[in-house]
């Protein structure tokens, strides 16, 4: 048997009655009506909430690609798992109860994706031995409530093999709300973690599946269920330390992207990201700003110092350990996940890759209120890269500014292989980066992105 979501003992007689409650079949069906005639169903209702861009005819495939990008995404649906683990993080109100973080956070998410133009048809499920259809009233009453029935069993791998299957569409995210704690059967089933996520996932065979993971903490306010029972089956009147829970979006790689960026680029989390592709961002040697040695710019066009031009060429006159070369690459990530914009990620896994030069990068900054009042180009970007330089080659060389697509360290920090003190733990989640290593092999064969993106510059001799 695969890994499970974490429940209460309390519900061991109901899990006797659902041996393998949550397969893939039932999880298509919502209530007895099979999940196909529901989609269908839904299609001749009324869409509250929904602002579609009207049909304009056949535009020229540029205008096309710059409407698509720019349209609201055709539908999301938001899965809240609602088991007994789960009740902590939404407790009921009463006198002495005050709000989690939880509540507070997913509340706000939830509202401002249901009144969001971004977004046209918003579908809300509670995920409790299947997928049972919610209005978003019903759902945010659910957060800020607590849960009335909490849920017997919920098969993870069952529930990502069901959302890449039957809940894959162009233009259209599902999100995932839950703790992800795992309770396997036995410890002899922790080493198949990985390999259950990944077979979950690969079995719907969608080439261009991709992933967003959103790591958030809360206090929690319930008991708590370990997934290895060493100690108590469970721990009262928990926690003194935070728990983490988590947002998995996923869906065609356009459509996450833009979800992303529309509803979660202000959210304050940990993240991580599988098979989305970036536009690469903007760029431009800055020949006035923190420059050093003998180099001026090598496009043809330089002189004309036109508005806004970018330029990619280092013309050298001169380049030794007594006079070294320094120049700046300015950025803009201001269109990237705030992973690929945090100062410490990019100081670690920027790259300068090219031969025969000892070209290399010696600083990444950020932006700054002064570079940001700058009536010089360095205004118009985010983060500026300074590369030094002290021999140059008779002949050009070509550079690229690479930025590896890396794990972040939040993933090994947040992962625990025993949670039955998690008290002394902290806030980790159980074989957490299991989960994530059957992602990243499901997605892309275990090969992420080789690169976020990469900028591509020349060094020539000065003529």
């Amino acid at each position: 048997m695969p890994p499970r979501l974490h429940f209460p003992s309390t519900f061991a007689a109901v899990l006797l009655l659902l041996t393998g409650c949550y397969s893939r079949e039932d999880v298509k069906t919502e209530g007895g009506v099979s999940e196909q005639r529901v989609e269908n169903d839904l299609t001749t209702m009324p869409r509250d909430n929904a602002k579609v861009a009207p049909d304009q005819g056949a535009p020229n495939v540029a205008v096309e690609e710059t409407a698509a990008s720019t349209a609201p995404l055709t539908q999301v649906n938001v899965f809240l798992e609602v088991s007994g683990s789960m009740e902590g993080f939404m407790p009921k109100p009463g006198a002495d109860a005050s709000n989690t973080r939880f509540q507070q956070q997913v509340a706000q998410f939830l509202s401002e994706l249901n009144n969001s133009p971004a977004v046209g048809r918003k579908t809300y499920y509670r995920i409790k031995e299947r997928p049972y259809r919610d209005s978003y009233q019903q759902l945010s009453g659910t957060v800020r409530g607590g849960i009335k029935e909490p849920a017997s069993s919920t098969d993870i791998p069952t529930v990502l093999d069901t959302l890449a299957s039957n809940y894959y569409a162009p233009n259209t995210v599902s999100v995932l709300i839950s703790d992800f704690i795992y309770s396997p059967r036995n410890t002899g089933a922790i080493p198949y973690i990985k390999t259950d996520i990944t077979d979950a996932i690969s079995r719907a065979q969608r080439s261009d599946l991709a992933m967003s993971v959103y790591g958030f903490t809360s206090d929690f306010q319930g008991a708590f269920y370990p997934a290895i029972k060493t100690g108590a089956k469970k721990v009262a009147n928990c926690c003194d330390t935070d728990i983490p829970y988590y947002f998995w979006v996923i869906g065609p790689q356009d459509a996450v992207r833009r979800f992303d960026a529309a509803l979660l680029a202000r959210q304050s989390a940990q993240q991580i990201h599988f098979g989305i592709k970036y536009p690469q961002p903007s760029a431009s040697l800055l020949n006035k700003y923190q420059n050093k040695g003998s180099w001026y710019y090598g496009e043809k066009t330089a002189s004309k110092r036109a508005a806004g031009a970018t330029y990619y060429t280092v013309a050298v006159q001169e380049a030794s350990p007594q006079n070294p070369v320094e120049f700046v690459l300015g950025l803009n990530l201001s269109t990237m996940p705030a992973l690929y914009r945090d100062l410490a990620y990019l100081k670690q896994n920027l790259q300068l890759i090219g031969q025969d030069t000892d070209a290399r990068i010696v600083n990444v900054a950020a932006a700054t209120d002064q570079t940001r009042a700058s009536s010089g180009p360095e205004n118009q970007y985010t983060h500026f890269v300074k590369v030094r330089l002290t021999k140059m080659a008779r002949a050009s060389r070509s550079l690229q500014v690479v930025l590896k697509d890396a794990r972040p360290a939040w993933v090994s920090q947040w992962t625990t292989q025993n949670d039955s003190n998690i008290d002394q733990v902290g806030p980790k989640t159980f074989a957490f980066a299991s989960l994530i290593d059957g992602v990243a092999t499901a997605i892309g064969n275990g090969q992420k992105s080789p690169a976020v993106f990469q900028i591509p510059l020349t060094l020539e001799p000065a003529k």
